[in-house]
Protein backbone atom coordinates (compact mmCIF):
# COMPACT_ATOMS: atom_id res chain seq x y z
CA UNK A 1 0.00 0.00 0.00
CA UNK A 2 1.12 3.44 -1.15
CA UNK A 3 1.65 6.09 1.77
CA UNK A 4 -1.10 8.19 0.00
CA UNK A 5 -3.36 5.41 0.49
CA UNK A 6 -2.44 4.90 3.99
CA UNK A 7 -2.40 8.45 5.23
CA UNK A 8 -6.08 8.45 3.69
CA UNK A 9 -7.48 5.62 5.23
CA UNK A 10 -6.49 6.61 8.41
CA UNK A 11 -7.67 10.16 7.70
CA UNK A 12 -10.95 8.40 6.73
CA UNK A 13 -11.13 6.26 9.86
CA UNK A 14 -10.60 9.21 12.33
CA UNK A 15 -13.44 10.74 11.13
CA UNK A 16 -15.81 7.85 12.32
CA UNK A 17 -13.42 5.93 15.43
CA UNK A 18 -10.81 8.53 16.38
CA UNK A 19 -9.19 6.29 18.71
CA UNK A 20 -8.69 3.04 16.01
CA UNK A 21 -7.37 5.56 14.20
CA UNK A 22 -4.57 7.16 17.18
CA UNK A 23 -3.97 4.01 19.08
CA UNK A 24 -2.14 2.95 15.94
CA UNK A 25 -0.16 6.27 14.94
CA UNK A 26 0.90 6.98 18.37
CA UNK A 27 2.35 3.24 18.68
CA UNK A 28 3.14 2.29 15.01
CA UNK A 29 3.76 4.74 12.85
CA UNK A 30 7.29 6.15 11.76
CA UNK A 31 6.16 9.30 10.64
CA UNK A 32 6.41 12.31 12.48
CA UNK A 33 4.35 12.70 15.65
CA UNK A 34 3.20 16.56 14.38
CA UNK A 35 2.74 14.88 11.09
CA UNK A 36 0.30 12.09 12.50
CA UNK A 37 -0.96 14.58 14.90
CA UNK A 38 -2.42 16.53 11.46
CA UNK A 39 -3.57 13.48 9.69
CA UNK A 40 -6.23 12.46 12.88
CA UNK A 41 -7.15 15.70 13.72
CA UNK A 42 -7.88 16.56 10.21
CA UNK A 43 -9.56 13.38 9.48
CA UNK A 44 -12.12 14.27 13.07
CA UNK A 45 -12.72 17.74 12.53
CA UNK A 46 -13.90 16.20 8.33
CA UNK A 47 -16.34 13.82 10.25
CA UNK A 48 -17.31 16.69 13.11
CA UNK A 49 -18.59 18.61 10.25
CA UNK A 50 -20.42 15.97 8.25
CA UNK A 51 -21.79 13.90 11.22
CA UNK A 52 -23.20 17.55 12.90
CA UNK A 53 -24.90 17.94 9.69
CA UNK A 54 -26.21 14.38 9.11
CA UNK A 55 -27.28 14.36 12.61
CA UNK A 56 -29.18 17.10 12.17
CA UNK A 57 -30.90 15.87 9.65
CA UNK A 58 -31.03 12.34 11.33
CA UNK A 59 -32.96 13.97 14.01
CA UNK A 60 -35.22 16.09 11.88
CA UNK A 61 -36.56 12.88 10.86
CA UNK A 62 -36.67 10.59 13.60
CA UNK A 63 -38.32 13.20 15.37
CA UNK A 64 -41.78 12.79 13.40
CA UNK A 65 -41.85 9.41 14.69
CA UNK A 66 -41.02 10.30 18.66
CA UNK A 67 -37.84 7.70 18.81
CA UNK A 68 -36.02 10.16 20.78
CA UNK A 69 -38.36 8.97 23.90
CA UNK A 70 -35.63 8.24 26.95
CA UNK A 71 -36.08 4.72 27.04
CA UNK A 72 -32.38 2.97 27.50
CA UNK A 73 -29.92 3.53 30.02
CA UNK A 74 -27.64 4.35 27.54
CA UNK A 75 -29.36 7.65 26.23
CA UNK A 76 -30.42 8.58 30.01
CA UNK A 77 -26.79 8.57 30.68
CA UNK A 78 -25.86 10.85 27.51
CA UNK A 79 -29.49 13.27 28.81
CA UNK A 80 -27.43 13.13 32.35
CA UNK A 81 -24.14 14.18 30.92
CA UNK A 82 -25.75 16.85 28.84
CA UNK A 83 -27.60 18.26 31.60
CA UNK A 84 -24.81 18.12 33.94
CA UNK A 85 -22.18 19.42 31.51
CA UNK A 86 -24.11 20.90 28.34
CA UNK A 87 -22.42 20.30 25.28
CA UNK A 88 -19.02 20.67 26.24
CA UNK A 89 -19.30 17.46 28.50
CA UNK A 90 -20.84 15.93 25.07
CA UNK A 91 -18.46 16.76 22.83
CA UNK A 92 -14.97 16.39 25.61
CA UNK A 93 -16.35 12.61 25.45
CA UNK A 94 -17.03 12.01 22.17
CA UNK A 95 -13.40 11.47 20.13
CA UNK A 96 -12.22 9.09 23.35
CA UNK A 97 -15.35 7.25 24.47
CA UNK A 98 -18.59 7.47 22.09
CA UNK A 99 -16.83 8.25 18.99
CA UNK A 100 -17.38 11.09 16.45
CA UNK A 101 -20.51 10.72 14.78
CA UNK A 102 -22.34 9.40 17.87
CA UNK A 103 -21.38 12.76 20.09
CA UNK A 104 -22.01 14.62 16.54
CA UNK A 105 -25.75 12.99 16.49
CA UNK A 106 -26.40 13.48 20.35
CA UNK A 107 -25.34 17.17 20.15
CA UNK A 108 -27.42 17.28 16.85
CA UNK A 109 -30.56 16.11 18.74
CA UNK A 110 -30.26 18.68 21.87
CA UNK A 111 -28.88 21.64 20.11
CA UNK A 112 -29.84 23.01 17.13
CA UNK A 113 -27.42 25.85 16.96
CA UNK A 114 -24.77 24.00 14.16
CA UNK A 115 -22.03 26.44 14.71
CA UNK A 116 -21.91 25.55 18.45
CA UNK A 117 -21.56 21.64 18.15
CA UNK A 118 -19.36 22.11 15.18
CA UNK A 119 -16.82 24.70 17.49
CA UNK A 120 -17.09 22.06 20.52
CA UNK A 121 -16.66 19.07 18.93
CA UNK A 122 -13.79 20.98 17.11
CA UNK A 123 -12.48 22.04 19.99
CA UNK A 124 -12.36 18.53 21.80
CA UNK A 125 -10.74 16.53 18.45
CA UNK A 126 -7.94 19.35 18.66
CA UNK A 127 -7.30 18.82 22.36
CA UNK A 128 -7.46 15.51 22.42
CA UNK A 129 -5.17 15.32 19.24
CA UNK A 130 -2.58 18.24 21.16
CA UNK A 131 -2.89 15.98 24.64
CA UNK A 132 -2.37 12.69 22.75
CA UNK A 133 0.75 13.55 20.01
CA UNK A 134 2.06 16.18 21.85
CA UNK A 135 3.07 13.53 24.70
CA UNK A 136 4.44 11.12 22.23
CA UNK A 137 6.10 14.50 21.00
CA UNK A 138 7.43 15.61 24.33
CA UNK A 139 8.83 12.47 25.80
CA UNK A 140 9.66 10.98 22.19
CA UNK A 141 7.74 7.86 22.84
CA UNK A 142 8.48 5.06 20.32
CA UNK A 143 7.57 1.75 19.79
CA UNK A 144 8.68 0.51 16.66
CA UNK A 145 11.68 -1.84 16.67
Amino acid sequence: MNEFTEIAMWFLLSGVKYLFAAGPLLLKSSRAWYFDMIIVSGGGILGVFVFTYLGAALSKYFAQFHLFKIKYKKLKKFVRIKNSYGLIGIAAISPVLISIPVGCIISASFEHDKTKIIRYQVISVVFWSLLLFGLKGIFHITLIH
